[in-house]
């Protein structure tokens, strides 16, 4: 895969991730079709996932809050539709 930055470099993460069997099986089937690691396959699709989004300015602006109400969720996204 292709990266902005050429300094781009893989970083060994260890996480814990619950799946569902079924998910868990598609994955396995998937890497084993493809003579791979269930390791690889969720780096290539967590990389697939984000590899067109590229970090905006404007979005440093934006402050994420820990929690919201659903109201308040729905009315800010009825403040920006209408600017």
């Amino acid at each position: 895969m292709n990266s902005i930055n050429p300094k781009n470099e893989y970083i060994p993460l260890r996480i814990s991730i619950s799946l569902r069997r079924d998910t868990l099986r598609l994955l396995s089937e998937m890497a084993s079709d493809m003579g791979l690691s269930i390791n690889e396959v969720l780096t290539f699709l967590a990389e697939d996932s984000v590899i067109d989004l590229e970090l905006d300015e404007e979005f440093n602006e934006i402050k994420i809050p820990n929690e919201c109400s659903l109201e308040e969720l729905t009315e800010e996204l009825r403040r920006r539709k209408s600017t």
